[in-house]
């Protein structure tokens, strides 16, 4: 039974082929989940852009681009989310009705009309037309109210004489009728105004259509038509007999509705056709719209797109996973699965290849046909051989000499002998009787093959397995190391344009590739493909390209620099359910296109584009940093629906722009691919990708195009949208003020320079000044000392010369010593403040050295070991009077570790950390308590002389330890004249 119902849906495609099938429809409801506002639908229409505006009952108003619905609603201006009516005018503005008022929407700004008084009063709103340039729309109750020129002249009127109108009616020459409530016709034309009664033919109107170029009438008393040219009615026939909700004047069809159920009808030869769409649905509306879909507006289940498919599922659910699809030179159609076997359709009659006995021969992998009309079938186990005769297969195998029995690609050389890949056995060489394997052994780069092609021009056996292409030409095998696919499984290989070879890829897109030259081009996600995990590729007779990924199938065209001119993508929305292709499973015969999904077998339907509308390309917002400014205010005049403004003069700190874009198709909308290129900006196009918004920031001043393209419903790329717009210089990169700011610039130069001078002749002034100034406190400090040193010392010897006197010789050595010690000192100090004087000392590095000859001298006395390091390697000037100061400070600080520390080890040196200088010296004497600092006059005295100089004296002391005292001054400044400043 099972295999019944497969061979009947089997027979499908071709015998509806051979017959001229009709196209199958497809249904999409869209609902809340998709974006749709609210499920009741009151009213829908089309614009000039293509966009779908859509009326809800309480959701407020959508607007459908084929990929999303934006939702306009009272927090966005609309005077009620509740819409009866749309309406369009002739400068594209939308009048949008609601029960108690109207809604005037000029792409970006909203007027409320509110009905005036009462609610209780006010006139529920039924219709809004135009005539000319008024709007005059109509109440439940038959009043008229008008609008002109956005000024609302009246709400509530009767037509004339108290007649009320019941109807109004858009004939095909736009001419409006409206029924009125004594029973006649006001119709209001281009041949004048006149009135039509009509109850001499019928008592009761039940409804209005057009039909062939023609008014019809459904009365009590049957049709009529309307002869505006006689201005009388005529009884017609019409053998429809529901109620008419649209005639579809493109495809020549009554919708219709008969209770709850929507019908499609169609009359051929007098006789009528009905098939129902929808069932207990409540539709309100039905729409042809420009690209040849039908859509249902309903009362409860939302919007419905009605529209033909562009693939036909042709084969029973049961038959899943089609991986090999051929038609012979017979007529015979082949179908291998690789779970059902293999099926012939010949003749209106199917035969299943189904093997009980090994299941793994129903596992199809390939079919081909050989040049003498054989044909060869590659499974999972085994090479079938197809004899027509006896309508049976000879198979092939390990016992047969084969490497592997799993067979995925079939190729025939020119003399007709086979090539085989095979799953996990390399490649196999048949010339009808013996099989020789090509493996790794002999230089394959894997002995697994996805697919294989031999190149009648070339003649070389193309092969490709999991990492590249290996080619197998006079029995030599070479791998094709193509850059950017190399390491990459290659699924797919087929000739393309004689010369140049299409190879698929598992990750790495589509590769075009010369054998000759090894030009290549890849194409992958980047240029407009879906997927870059490629399971077949191949061209068709019209030189379209098929690809076939995971996510559909797209279909393409290259031009002769290998570029993609031609772009479209089919999937679910298209009719394929199941969506997933498989390795190289489709087949291509003249006209007939066939493809191998993971769900059955799929026939493609060359649909005519004829009378079916591409929409143009258009800017729907232009933002100046996200919408924080808007560009409007910078243009003298605006452009299109969308208000876009014309060539726009923008300040130069408005440099941040944002461009929204679009291109309308409810057909094909994942097939829209955009690039853009802004003139004086960037160097080239984009790449092409779905997205909408583009964003420059920080542009310079200039004058800017910037230029957009779209793909068009063949998928071909629409000439470019141009649009100009400038940034200002700003003022101070004009030609004035930069003159201004140079003059400016060397008035300052010379001010500057004048005071520069003025301030160094200030400057050496006042460094005389203090020169003088130093060098007579200078003078002063020296006399000073020089008369302390000198007097004390002076009183000291004559001191102790009189005591000799006195004493005779008594104590004599002791005195004498005493003279001594006093004249040494004397030369001593007297030498010390000689070299402290000497400006030629005023430098860090011969200060240390001074200090060191002391401390040498000092301590060699008492055999204390002294040792002296200096990590400044650098000359660095001292300003008058430090030289001295610090002198004194460490011979002070020497003297005392001589006499009193103790120490075995003293220590001095000299170090830099960046700015900071510090002198240190350190003994490891019996140290000091050094609470008892502010007691000594010597230690009192070295803090002074440092504070002096400016420095900081730190000194550290521990009982039995030692003691350290460190200087620590800083010599950053720059130094002049000898002095620190």
């Amino acid at each position: 039974m099972r295999i019944l119902q497969i061979a009947g849906l089997l027979l499908f495609c071709w015998v509806s082929s051979a017959l001229g099938q009709e196209y199958a429809y497809s249904v999409r409801n869209y609902k809340a989940v998709d974006g749709l506002p609210q499920s009741q639908v009151n009213i829908m229409l089309e614009d000039r852009n293509g966009y779908l505006w859509i009326g809800t009952q309480g959701g407020g108003l959508a607007r459908f681009d084929g990929r999303k619905f934006t939702v306009y609603t009272t927090l966005d201006g609309l005077l009620s989310n509740i819409i009866s009516y749309l309406k369009l005018d002739e400068d594209q503005n939308l009048w949008i009705v609601h029960p108690r008022g109207i809604t005037k929407f000029d792409g970006i700004q909203f007027t409320k009309f509110r009905q005036p008084g009462s609610p209780l009063n006010a006139r529920r709103i039924r219709r809004i037309f135009e005539y000319r340039d008024t709007l005059f729309f109509t109440s439940g109750q038959g009043d008229l109210g008008k609008i002109y020129h956005d000024s609302v002249y009246y709400w509530a009127k009767p037509f004339a004489r108290r007649l009320l109108v019941r109807y109004c009616h858009l004939n095909p020459d736009r001419e409006i009728m409206m029924y009125l409530s004594d029973s006649t016709f006001f119709v209001r034309s281009h041949r004048g105004d006149y009135v039509l009664g009509h109850k001499r033919e019928f008592n009761r109107l039940q409804a209005m259509f057009n039909y062939d170029r023609k008014v019809w009438l459904r009365t009590d008393s049957g049709f009529f038509t309307v002869d505006f040219e006689q201005r009388k009615f005529l009884r017609s026939t019409l053998p429809i007999r529901n109620h008419v909700l649209f005639y579809d004047a493109v495809n020549d069809v009554f919708w219709t509705r008969h209770a709850n159920f929507l019908l499609k009808e169609k009359i051929t030869e007098g006789a009528v056709k009905i098939d129902t769409v929808l069932s207990d649905i409540d539709v309100t509306q039905v729409l042809v719209d420009s690209e040849g879909n039908t859509w249902f507006a309903t009362a409860g289940t939302g919007l419905y797109k009605y529209f033909i498919q562009d693939f036909d599922r042709c084969s029973s659910e049961n038959l899943k996973s089609v991986w090999a699809i051929l038609k012979d030179k017979t007529g015979a159609s082949w179908v291998g699965s690789n779970t059902k076997g293999l099926w012939k359709i010949h003749q209106g009659k199917v035969h299943s290849y189904v093997d009980h006995k090994e299941p793994y021969r129903n596992e199809v992998y390939c079919l081909a046909e050989a040049p003498d009309g054989t044909v060869w079938v590659g499974t999972g186990y085994g090479l079938g051989k197809y004899d027509r005769d006896t309508d049976s297969f000879t198979w092939y195998t390990r016992d047969d000499g084969m490497s592997n029995a799993s067979v995925w690609s079939i190729e025939f050389d020119a003399e007709g002998k086979l090539w085989i890949g095979t799953f996990s056995g390399g490649v196999n060489y048949f010339d009808g009787t013996t099989f020789r394997a090509y493996t790794i052994r002999d230089g394959l780069s894997s002995n697994t093959i996805y697919a294989s092609h031999y190149s009648i021009p070339y003649k070389t056996l193309f092969i490709g397995n999991e990492f590249g292409v290996s080619t197998i030409s006079g029995g030599r095998i070479q791998s094709l190391g193509i850059s950017g696919i190399e390491n990459t499984s290659v699924t797919s290989i087929n000739a393309y344009q004689d010369s140049l070879l299409l190879i698929g890829t598992g990750g790495a897109g589509v590769a075009v590739f010369n054998p000759r030259t090894h030009y290549k081009k890849i194409l992958t996600t980047h240029l407009g493909l879906a997927s870059d995990f490629i399971y077949f590729v191949a061209p068709d007779q019209q030189n379209y390209i098929w690809i076939g990924t995971e996510k559909g199938i797209t279909r393409i065209r290259l031009n002769h620099q290998l570029e993609i001119v031609e772009n479209l993508h089919y999937d679910y929305d298209n009719g394929l359910t199941g969506v997933e292709t498989n390795f190289n499973a489709f087949h291509f015969s003249g006209n007939e296109k066939y493809f191998g999904l993971i769900d059955g077998v799929y026939q493609f339907n060359d649909l005519k584009q004829d009378g079916r509308r591409s929409f143009d390309l258009h800017l729907t917002d232009i933002q100046l940093s996200y919408g924080e400014h808007s560009i409007r205010n910078y243009a003298d005049s605006l452009m299109g629906f969308f208000k876009i403004p014309y060539n726009p003069q923008l300040p130069p700190e408005k440099n941040h722009i944002t461009f929204h874009y679009n291109r309308v198709d409810k057909r094909y909308p994942k097939s829209v691919r955009f690039k853009y290129f802004l003139e004086n900006f960037d160097k080239t196009w984009s790449q092409p990708s779905s997205n909408t918004e583009v964003t420059y920031s920080n542009l310079p001043p200039g004058k800017y195009v910037f230029r957009v393209m779209s793909t068009d419903n063949q998928g071909s790329w629409s000439p470019a949208q141009a649009y100009a717009f400038s940034v200002k210089t700003p003022f101070y990169q004009t030609a004035s003020f930069i003159v201004g700011v140079f003059i400016l610039f060397a008035g300052a130069v010379t001010l500057v320079l004048y005071l520069r001078v003025k301030q160094r002749v200030n400057q050496v002034m006042v460094l005389e000044r203090i020169r003088a100034k130093e060098q007579e406190t200078l003078r002063k400090e020296i006399a000073r000392d020089f008369h302390d040193e000198m007097g004390n010392q002076l009183t000291r010897i004559i001191n102790y010369v009189s005591l000799l006197k006195l004493n005779g010789n008594e104590n004599g050595h002791d005195l004498y010593t005493k003279v001594e010690d006093s004249a040494k000192y004397l030369y001593t100090g007297t030498r010390d403040f000689i070299w402290s004087i000497d400006p030629g000392n005023d430098e860090l590095s011969k200060l240390f050295i001074h200090i060191r000859d002391f401390g040498e001298k000092l301590f060699e006395e008492k055999n204390i070991s002294f040792r002296a390091f200096n990590e400044v390697k650098e000359r660095t000037k001292l300003p008058y009077g430090f030289s001295r100061e610090a002198n004194l400070i460490f011979k002070e600080a020497m003297t005392n570790a001589f006499k009193y520390s103790g120490a075995r080890n003293v220590t001095f040196s000299l170090n830099r950390e960046k700015d900071d200088f510090e002198m240190c010296l350190e003994d490891d004497g019996v140290g000091f308590y050094t609470g008892d600092i502010q007691k000594s006059n010597g230690l009192k005295n070295i803090r002074e002389r440092a504070d002096r100089i400016h420095a900081v004296l730190r000194i550290q002391s521990i009982k039995n330890q030692g003691t350290k005292i460190v200087l620590n001054f800083k010599l950053n400044k720059t130094l002049k004249y000898g002095l620190a400043f």
